[in-house]
């Protein structure tokens, strides 16, 4: 497969299918999950927080969407990932949970398709030239807001 950037708003993406699943309309496999990793802060990142404490990690929050049609044949994925930082936590503090927890739509907007927090990335995994003109099509649709009745 390749990977290709998708130049579109990651909110516009989630919003269309939300509204296609309100529609009943939504004829696309849509699974979004949420995981937590924990990462050591950099020495100059412990200085510019003033904390005195070494082993001082911090907490990201990554959700992950994947939008491809029911039928596998057409070979392609379209990918939102966004990596949301939560903040600090001390050796002491409670675990980020381990795994990914499933979420529906509405949760996924809520919890990172939220302005100026996080960052996402949006692209595309094509196992050929059809597949990518099959999403090209696709993503035409979104483009334009259009929906089936």
């Amino acid at each position: 497969m390749e990977t290709y950037p998708v130049d579109l708003e990651a909110s516009q993406i989630v919003r269309w299918l939300i509204e296609e699943q309100r529609r009943g309309t939504l004829q696309l496999k849509v699974t979004a999950t949420c995981s937590y990793a924990v990462e050591a802060f950099e020495k100059a990142d412990l200085e510019q927080i003033g904390e005195e404490v070494e082993d001082l990690n911090d907490i990201l929050a990554i959700g992950t969407l994947e939008v491809s049609p029911p039928a596998p044949k057409n070979g392609w994925v379209l990918r939102i990932r966004v990596e949301d930082r939560i903040g600090p936590r001390l050796p002491e503090d409670e675990d980020a949970p381990e795994g990914e927890e499933e979420l529906d739509l509405q949760t996924f907007e809520a919890d990172f398709i939220v302005p100026e927090r996080g960052t996402a990335e949006v692209s595309l995994e094509a196992e050929d030239a059809h597949a990518k003109a099959s999403f090209t099509k696709f993503l035409n649709h979104m483009l334009r807001n259009e929906h089936k009745k």
